[in-house]
């Protein structure tokens, strides 16, 4: 017997399958072979500059899979007095060109701000990351774009972000012994 419930439950699956249905795909000009070997996960060291100074702000992992999907841990995940406590961030990425032996390749991924008695207002964060893969040093290095959104709105849409700002990152591979 279909029910309303089985309806909405279906609706939800549905819209959720289209949501997935193509996450990251690469350009038809740079398949995602053309990167190839950016895959892998990386422990990165993150620095801004400060009073013209270089200044270790974090560190983080970054996974990019074969599959153009993103994945995103920091070390500053707990928050602290000058910005909210977050999560895990989430995203995709693909290849925009290769010279060089350089891959050069473009990421967005987004988190939320947790709230706290500091912090009142939950937002979305996004860190739009443009970065190369050197194959010789088998490193990624990338110039990083981090603005907030209000919680409600769509952190795609440029206008829709906020109190922007740049670090830079070098991160190594992390492999098996």
């Amino acid at each position: 017997m279909v029910t309303s419930r089985t309806i909405a439950g279906t609706a939800v699956l549905l819209a959720g399958v289209l949501v997935v249905a193509e996450p990251g795909r690469a350009r038809a000009d740079e398949p995602f072979e053309s990167c190839g070997g950016a895959v892998g996960t990386y422990l990165t060291t993150n620095v801004t500059t400060v009073g013209g100074r270089s200044e270790v702000v974090g560190r983080s992992l970054i996974s990019l899979t074969n599959g153009g999907h993103a994945f995103l841990i920091d070390s500053n995940e707990a928050g602290g007095s000058e910005f909210a406590p977050f999560t895990d961030g989430r995203g995709s990425w693909r290849c925009e060109r290769v010279e060089d032996g350089r891959e050069h390749l473009k990421a967005i991924i987004l988190d939320f701000t947790l709230t706290d008695r500091t912090f009142r207002q939950q937002q979305i964060a996004r860190l739009d990351y443009d970065a190369v893969y050197n194959a010789a040093s088998d490193t990624l290095a990338a110039e990083v774009r981090l603005a907030f959104a209000p919680f409600y709105a769509d952190p795609l849409d440029e206008k829709s972000l906020e109190d922007s700002t740049t670090y830079s990152l070098v991160g190594v591979r992390v492999e098996p012994q």
